[in-house]
């Protein structure tokens, strides 16, 4: 195996709140500090619910991320979302699990600015080695900016599978066999 495990990081501009791809579990509910650290602009992250949520701002000047205090190696990761609502255009909210290798390793899922009015668009993508180029977009059926909504990614030896509210919409498949980089295989 290359590398490390994958760190699970969240850049965003939100609220927080083949195998045939089954649904996974329900993910365990984890108080934030617990489990995640701030990347940059702590002073955009806010703590509600006692540190259960949080709500992450975003001005003219900057937004915020932060990252798992561990790292993995395959796992089912999940984060509720609720989009910023009227003209995004020009920011990108993204949740990512990424490598802290020379080789480079990521699993997204981004979503796209949008102008008021237009469809939202989800991209999913996974880098494997440094290479990219798998990029999936997604028009989501729902209107991301009027509720919280799961995003999650089920990641194992065999398949990295997408999930929209336990939906499944991409697998991408362990195809080491033919040649295809998988993450940290």
């Amino acid at each position: 195996m290359k590398g490390g495990a994958l760190l699970a990081v969240v850049v965003a501009v939100v609220l927080l709140r083949d195998a045939a791809a089954t649904p996974p579990h329900k993910p365990v509910d984890v108080q934030f500090e617990k489990n995640y650290v701030p990347t940059w602009a702590e002073d955009h992250i806010h703590y509600l619910n006692g540190g259960w949520e949080v709500q992450l701002s975003l001005d003219k000047s900057t937004g915020t991320g932060f990252h798992t205090r561990g790292s993995y190696l395959f796992g089912h990761f999940s984060m509720q979302i609720k989009l910023v609502g009227g003209d995004s255009a020009g920011t990108v909210t993204a949740f990512y699990l990424s490598s802290q290798n020379s080789e480079h390793d990521e699993i997204d899922f981004e979503f796209m600015g949008n102008r008021t009015g237009e469809p939202y668009i989800l991209q999913t993508n996974v880098f494997s080695g440094g290479k990219g180029d798998r990029e999936q977009r997604i028009y989501l059926w729902f209107d991301p900016t009027k509720d919280y909504h799961s995003y999650s990614v089920l990641w194992n030896l065999y398949m990295i599978a997408f999930f929209v509210d336990d939906t499944p919409i991409r697998v991408f498949k362990n195809s080491k066999d033919l040649g295809v980089r998988y993450p940290f295989d």
